[in-house]
């Protein structure tokens, strides 16, 4: 009896000292279909990035710039949301032929198909109001109504990005964060 004790209390003082051999093993690879779809879901993502840089410069500075900055500012979001609006079709189209059977996955995806939808018009919308912003004399209407309507961009990002994220989880699709990188133990 003794000796289990033993044997007992020896396996609880080196379990811990176990625990740091565990090995993390990588997610498996996708198939071409699941990395398709993860590639275009990446560039629209990346385009993206610079509709929110865009808006946050634009917020950052709308109170302190000079009208012509701010005309520069509203250019620059123009541009950023003609670039992602372009860029969404071709991914909406990677989405949508997508083969499909699971009922969750199909429900999800239709989600993600109308966020997709909702963000190219706002994105048009973006285009067109920026553009009438751009203006040479346009500084004081970017100072009154650019940081609404960059705001109004940014919260339709957030909706697609929701959607995103439940529709990839469910897919079994990772994406890492933008300038980030896998490390060897983390996969």
């Amino acid at each position: 009896m003794n000796c289990l004790r033993m044997v007992g209390v020896m396996a609880l003082l080196i379990a811990p000292e176990l625990g740091a051999q565990t090995v993390v093993r990588p997610a498996p690879p996708l198939d071409s279909a699941r990395a398709t779809l993860r590639d275009a879901i990446v560039v629209l993502r990346d385009s993206l990035v610079t509709v929110d840089g865009a808006a946050a410069r634009l917020q950052r500075d709308y109170w302190t710039a000079s009208g012509p900055a701010l005309v520069a500012r509203a250019r620059v979001m123009r541009d950023a949301c003609a670039r992602s609006r372009r860029t969404v079709p071709p991914t909406r189209q990677v989405v949508q032929s997508a083969e499909l059977t699971d009922q969750n996955k199909l429900a999800r995806r239709r989600e993600l198909v109308t966020a997709l939808d909702t963000l190219r018009t706002v994105l048009g919308r973006c285009e067109t109001e920026f553009a009438a912003m751009s203006q040479e004399d346009q500084g004081e209407r970017v100072r009154g109504y650019g940081n609404d309507r960059a705001i109004k961009v940014q919260r339709s990002i957030r909706s697609y990005e929701h959607n995103l994220q439940s529709f990839l989880q469910l897919m079994g699709i990772r994406i890492l964060p933008a300038g980030s990188t896998r490390t060897p133990s983390a996969g």
